[in-house]
């Protein structure tokens, strides 16, 4: 018989040991799809046509149109259901034009600058001096300028804090990339709105912002959501780096500055529809119950939309075509989702929402794959810390690929976070940076600074995540925590 101390030891094994990982029906649906993936994948070739035959995905524009219709087709060509594009509306449209920027005086200089998403061009050319806008953080002081900007072309800040030599970065010091607009707390955009005002009240000819990369790489952002009444008439410009932090050393040794400017954008009237790109393998015995894999389509249009986020994209499309290829039949439904308007504040996913707000409790999980090219290395449980056991236990197969990591940070900035508010657990992929912070936004989000064998590895973590828990006998747990909004 054995010892008393052996049996307590036994209880605590049986007590405390995981739960039953993998079903091996699962398990062997989960090595047969990175088989697939591995020999025979699609994935690379799909992004290479986004990029180089339909190109930057801009909301509202033709291109985003022909990825939707592209995507759909690939879809059907997958052997997906009901696959449809679900339409909203947008106020108005708008069309990049050339920037031509240069400095006058104390030299003639030209100056590399792009226009901020729906912001107005000049008319013509505008010559004023450059003043550098030196406020407070609070903008208590804006006053002090009343009276002294018209026809100024204003820097908005002082140089970000940018480290143009990667190879000299000190241990563990990241270089400062700026934050997009639409990403700011709402304290933060009513300020910025204010100074907007002020600055629309003065006359002044134009904004330039640093565009906060290095390596002469310029950035993007911009959205027609606009506080009512604070829609600027001025263009506002992002400059590169090394040519805003130039101006501001010019202006430290109080030497006049005087820009010459033209800037051509135009605005399409609205409303423009455009559309999210929906398609299903559809579940069995819990059919009404949905996991959704998405990722943005739209893009900004300095590069192709490659790593921001052609790849995301793709690597859904990818998880939908290696689940069919592999005949799997989940029990749920899995639904692929393409959104578009993602890079004007999570629109579309925030629309579909809003559409399908009576089946959000019918939602057992959001997979979101929007911060790279890198290698998947964790899951962004995003407030949802009950979960992360279901992973570790029932998905040991995800730490063979690499994920090992789990956050419950709250990261607002991709579609995940608009189901986040409705209770549905939604994640987002870790993933490894692959320097996704110089290129993204810039002109250097091109098709070349894809990683084929890492976005691979992500199509195969999104199928199995989604395979296995459209397979649960239960919904995920979802948090008991009331969920702020992204």
């Amino acid at each position: 018989m054995p010892s008393r101390s052996n049996l307590v030891a036994l209880f605590l094994v049986l007590a405390f040991r995981p739960a039953l990982a993998q079903p091996p029906a699962v398990l062997d649906a989960d090595r047969a799809m990175i088989s697939l993936e591995e020999r025979d994948s699609q994935l690379m070739a799909n992004l290479e046509y986004l990029c180089d035959y339909i190109g930057p995905r801009l909301t509202g524009s033709e291109n985003l149109r022909k990825a939707n219709e592209w995507a759909a087709q690939k879809m059907k060509e997958y052997g997906l259901q009901n696959v449809h594009q679900e339409a909203y509306t947008i106020p108005q449209g708008w069309e990049r034009g050339s920037v031509e920027a240069q400095i006058l005086q104390p030299i003639r200089f030209p100056i590399s600058a792009a226009a901020m998403a729906w912001t107005p061009g000049t008319k013509g050319t505008v010559t004023g001096p450059v003043i550098m806008l030196d406020i407070k953080p609070d903008a208590s002081d804006l006053d002090r300028y009343a009276g002294k900007l018209h026809n100024a072309i204003v820097m908005m800040a002082k140089p970000a804090n940018v480290e143009e030599h990667p190879s000299r970065m000190e241990q563990g010091r990241r270089p400062y990339y700026g934050t997009d607009e639409v990403d700011q707390p709402p304290a933060r955009r009513q300020q910025m709105a204010r100074v907007a005002a002020f600055l629309q009240k003065e006359g002044v000819a134009a904004t330039l912002m640093d565009a906060g990369k290095p390596q002469m790489l310029l950035n993007m952002t911009g959205s027609w959501r606009t506080p009512a009444g604070t829609s600027p008439t001025f263009p506002r410009l992002f400059v590169a780096h090394e040519h805003y932090a130039m101006l501001a050393r010019m202006l430290e040794k109080n030497t006049p500055v005087i820009m010459r400017l033209n800037v051509h954008s135009r605005f399409v009237r609205g409303p423009i529809t455009v559309y999210n790109t929906v398609g299903e393998i559809p579940g069995s015995d819990k059919a009404d119950e949905i996991v959704l894999c998405g990722a943005h389509l739209d893009s900004w249009d300095l590069g192709q939309g490659a790593v921001d986020n052609g790849t995301g994209s793709m690597v859904v499309l990818e998880a939908a075509r290696i689940i069919k290829a592999c005949g799997l039949q989940p029990r749920r439904t899995i639904r692929f989702v393409l959104f578009s308007g993602e890079e004007q504040g999570l629109i579309g996913s925030q629309e579909y929402v809003k559409a399908h707000k009576d089946q959000m409790s019918k939602f057992s999980a959001v997979f979101v794959h929007d911060t790279g090219t890198g290698k998947v290395t964790g899951i962004g449980l995003h407030g949802n810390p009950q979960d992360q056991v279901v992973f570790e236990q029932e998905m040991p197969i995800l730490k063979e690929l690499g994920v090992t990591r789990y956050s419950t940070f709250l990261m607002g900035g991709t579609d995940h976070a608009s189901f986040h508010t409705e209770g549905v657990p939604a994640f987002w992929f870790m993933q490894d940076s692959a320097d996704y912070n110089w290129m993204h936004h810039s002109q250097s989000d091109t098709y070349d600074k894809a990683l084929p064998n890492d976005l691979k590895q992500g199509a195969e973590v999104m199928a199995i995540c989604a395979f296995n828990t459209a397979q649960r006998d239960a919904m995920l747990p979802r948090s008991s925590a009331a969920a702020p909004a992204p």
